[in-house]
């Protein structure tokens, strides 16, 4: 997957986005209850989760949404059963 940065003037709400989905990863419940996904996650599929919203939040079919999101969802499931692996 590969973040596609986009020339916009809504970088600031972007950027603000980015933030707070940055705060809630790293809130200690969330860590508690989800540190191997989290630990799975780099900071590029953050920007991902943020560009496919913005890109896609006033389009009626979900579908392109959904699709990217699953590919987003394959990528960092990898990671995720490498680090279950490397655990054991």
């Amino acid at each position: 997957m590969s973040y596609e940065p986009e020339n916009d003037s809504d970088g600031q709400g972007r950027d603000g986005a980015l933030a707070a989905l940055r705060e809630v990863a790293e809130d200690p419940e969330f860590v508690r209850l989800f540190s191997l996904a989290i630990a799975s996650f780099d900071l590029e599929d953050y920007e991902q989760i943020i560009s496919l919203a913005w890109r896609y939040q006033f389009d009626d079919d979900r579908t392109k949404f959904k699709r990217g999101m699953h590919e987003l969802q394959q990528h960092v499931s990898q990671r995720i059963l490498g680090r279950l692996e490397l655990s054991e």
